[in-house]
């Protein structure tokens, strides 16, 4: 029923007026989905982390919180949906612009639910803002999903390395637009509505500030109209053939390499996203540094470095083999995580805090670029949405089991020996990724099994 009822919202797509024309609208449009995409991502993570830890939650509380992002690593179940079906009532937009359209409304509409039903104080039951982040998550995860596949198609042939570094440099303004602005106005925002130290004002200045940032999702609204629809491909001619075809291809592509690839899609961005699970508690409650202070430099400072590192990234990319920018910029991520250590021995200063950032910022967007392309890569163009969130799927995946750990593992060996645990991770997937690569012909032995 279902089926059919998707089945006859198919239209014939709009054609976007265009904007810009050719590369660079290309490019534009994948920025600006990289701020749809980065949004609720940094909303989820960073900004309701700061929430809870400036509320006194317990560490342990905080990371097992980290589950709420299971989503992002399930999303592989949903997303061969997206390359079958365009999302019902925005059909007329083509297949992977419907679906960005309308989760991008439901985003908006959720983040103001989940700032309204979210924690008062730290006596507050987690579970309200635990099911809104949930569901939050499972919206954002499929709208990661849309978008990939987007990028994929329209970057196919050539342009993975700009596409990579578009969508980085519009992810990360997403991160200092909103992650570093709500950690920085919500002091300020509570002034206004209260003497400092209200306890009131506080929470209406949190509830506030991540229900307009929330609102800021209905940008991404412009991307369905900007990007344009990518050239139409043949669609599987069932809905099992929209699940079982893009890993039976996938798999047919790599043979006994399958595991290897699967292995670093596991674990390769896992030192990054596993140190992130702790930043926050680390830097309020374990070292006493002001939100503003953390607004200012982990964010929009961050956001800087970041904009560089993707840059560069991209640009090395196009001029080296994958493997050797992989590879570097793999070693360089794991030891960039050591700064928190340093830090964590020096205790609170802003120098050695901006230090930190700026190194790990700049091999974050180094690596992010890199890993995106290195993603691209390894999907075909006719399975992009069922493929892409295989692979960016079990790297979620990892993050949110592992990271709900995280607040035990600080709890009991200290942040120092957790972070050196985020280095130690990181080792394995970077021996494995020689092993990972895809060849000449890879493409061509998937498509003569299909």
């Amino acid at each position: 029923m279902l089926a059919a009822v998707l089945k006859n919202t198919t239209q014939t797509p709009v054609t976007s007026a265009p904007i810009f024309t050719g590369r660079r609208r290309l490019i534009v449009a994948i920025g600006v989905l990289g701020f749809a995409s980065g949004l609720p991502s940094v909303l989820v993570n960073d900004t309701l982390s700061a929430w809870l830890s400036d509320l006194g939650f317990k560490v342990k509380d905080i990371g097992l919180l980290s589950l709420v992002t299971l989503p992002y690593g399930l999303k592989l179940l949903w997303a061969p949906l997206l390359d079958r079906y365009p999302a019902p009532g925005f059909a007329w937009l083509g297949l992977r612009r419907s679906w960005i359209a309308l989760l991008c409304i439901l985003l908006a509409i959720g983040f103001v639910v989940l700032a309204w039903v979210g924690p008062a104080t730290a006596q507050s039951a987690v579970l309200p803002v635990a099911v809104a982040a949930l569901v939050i998550a499972a919206i954002s995860a499929s709208l990661d999903a849309a978008i990939d596949a987007h990028r994929t198609d329209a970057a196919h042939g050539g342009n993975e390395g700009a596409a990579a570094s578009g969508f980085v440099l519009g992810y990360r303004v997403a991160f200092v637009s909103i992650g570093a602005l709500v950690l920085i106005f919500v002091p300020k925002i509570a002034l206004l509505l209260g003497p400092e130290g209200d306890l009131h004002a506080r929470e209406l200045a949190w509830r506030i500030s991540i229900s307009v940032a929330g609102l800021a999702m209905l940008v991404g609204l412009g991307s369905a109209f900007l990007a344009p629809e990518p050239p139409n491909r043949r669609r599987p001619e069932s809905l099992s053939k929209a699940v079982v075809e893009p890993f039976r291809a996938l798999a047919h592509s790599f043979g006994p390499r399958l595991g290897v690839v699967l292995f670093v899609a596991l674990f390769f961005r896992l030192p990054d996203l596993l140190g992130n699970k702790m930043t926050m508690p680390f830097l309020q409650q374990e070292l006493g540094f002001r939100l503003e202070d953390i607004g200012y430099i982990k964010q929009a400072l961050g956001f800087g470095m970041t904009i560089v590192g993707a840059i560069v990234g991209g640009l090395c990319v196009k001029r080296w083999s994958l493997l050797r920018v992989l590879l570097v910029f793999g070693v360089l991520q794991i030891a960039s995580n050591a700064g928190y250590i340093i830090l964590a021995q020096t205790g609170k200063s802003l120098g050695v805090f901006q230090a930190v950032v700026v190194v790990e910022s700049f091999c974050n967007g180094l690596v992010s670029a890199a890993f995106v392309a290195y993603f691209m890569m390894l999907c075909l163009p006719r399975f992009a949405a069922a493929q892409y969130a295989l692979l960016s799927g079990l790297m979620f995946l990892a993050s949110a089991i592992v990271g709900a750990s995280s607040g035990w593992l600080v709890e009991r060996l200290g942040y120092q020996s957790f972070f050196m645990i985020s280095i130690v991770v990181g080792i394995p997937p970077l021996l494995a990724l020689p092993w990972a690569m895809p060849r000449a012909g890879d493409d061509d032995a998937a498509l003569s099994n299909d």
